[in-house]
């Protein structure tokens, strides 16, 4: 966090580290996906956003020290050139607050190819049962073309294979979200 904070990306401030904790900066503000839930951030901004996001994090270069695997998985981008991944990016992990959107909730970065962020968020925002969360039909048209369809068009194909992949290795997820992703997959 501190590494991507300094190259200009927008990410809360670790104020102390030790072991495994750590004491952040305090955001506040609600997340994107509660705006978006509430239709005061179109869906078209929020994917503006999410892929803005992406887009600055992938500009800053991944150390050595980076993991290039995870869940048994190679991100790929090489030894050398391997860009910073979050591998959860999306409108749960981004708070909006007065100076803009922040991302959290960095446990699962990685070094490797951006493709495969930009394909962990398209599955994690194709495994998600909109309808679940009360939205009405048009809403989650809007999404799943908003938003689902926007990161597939920004990850190639065999980015998003190995994304299905990996959201199946998280043994939190229900097989039925896994089943969603697939389906998605299927889609083209």
């Amino acid at each position: 966090m501190r590494l991507v904070r300094e190259a200009g990306c927008p990410v809360p401030e670790v104020l102390e580290a030790s072991g495994g904790d750590l004491v952040l900066e305090r955001l506040r503000g609600p997340t994107l996906a509660a705006e978006l839930l509430a239709g005061a951030v179109r869906v078209e901004a929020a994917a503006e956003m999410l892929l803005g996001l992406h887009e600055r994090l992938h500009g800053v270069e991944a150390p050595a020290w980076v993991p290039r695997s995870t869940r048994g998985i190679d991100m790929g981008g090489g030894a050398a050139g391997a860009r910073m991944l979050h591998l959860d990016l999306h409108p749960e992990n981004v708070v909006l607050t007065d100076r803009g959107p922040y991302l959290i909730d960095w446990t699962n970065a990685a070094a490797g190819a951006p493709a495969f962020d930009f394909a962990v968020t398209w599955a994690i925002l194709a495994g998600a049962d909109f309808a679940g969360f009360g939205l009405g039909p048009e809403l989650v048209e809007a999404v799943r073309t908003g938003l689902v369809e926007r990161f597939r068009q920004a990850a190639p194909a065999a980015a998003r294979a190995v994304a299905v992949e990996y959201r199946a290795a998280d043994a939190a997820l229900e097989e039925a979200e896994i089943e969603r992703i697939r389906g998605e997959l299927g889609r083209g």
